[in-house]
C-alpha cells in the first residue's frame, strides 16, 4: 500500500511538472505580458509571447520544434493541421498557426482581445500553454 501511495505521488509530481502552464490563471497571464495595461490581451502581445515561448522550448536552438518539445501544448491533431510540408518538425509560422486559431476560439465576444475570464476558459488554456514557458 506504502508503495503505491508513493509511486502515485510521483506520477503525478511528474505529470505536474511536465504539463506546461496549467497553473497560469488568466489574471496572471494578463498581469504577466500585457503591455499597454488595459487588462486584456490583443493578437499582437499574444504572438509576441508566443514567439519567445517558441525559443525558450527549443532546446537545441534550431528553427524548428519536434514534437517532444511541444508535448504537454500541442495535439497530434494541432501537428497535422499545420504541418503540411510533413517534415515532422514545425517552423514558427506553422506554430504562430495554431497559437492565431487558438486565440480566435479563445475570444469569445469577438473582439479582438482576450480578458481574464476568457483565458480561464477551455480555449483560453490552449492559448496560455503556448504563450507561457
Amino acid at each position: 500500500m506504502t508503495m503505491r501511495l508513493k509511486t502515485g505521488a510521483a506520477l503525478a509530481a511528474l505529470l505536474f511538472a511536465a504539463t506546461p502552464a496549467l497553473a497560469a490563471s488568466g489574471a496572471d497571464v494578463i498581469k504577466s505580458i500585457n503591455k499597454d495595461g488595459d487588462d486584456t490581451l490583443e493578437i499582437a502581445e499574444v504572438i509576441d509571447a508566443g514567439t519567445k515561448t517558441f525559443i525558450a522550448i527549443n532546446p537545441d536552438g534550431d528553427t524548428t520544434l519536434e514534437s517532444g518539445e511541444t508535448k504537454g501544448r500541442l495535439s497530434e491533431k494541432d501537428w497535422a493541421a499545420v504541418n503540411t510540408d510533413g517534415d515532422q518538425t514545425l517552423e514558427m509560422d506553422e506554430w504562430l498557426k495554431i497559437l492565431r486559431a487558438r486565440f480566435k476560439r479563445a475570444d469569445a465576444n469577438k473582439d479582438g482581445k482576450l480578458t481574464a475570464a476568457e483565458l480561464d476558459s477551455k480555449a483560453g488554456q490552449g492559448v496560455i500553454v503556448m504563450i507561457m514557458k
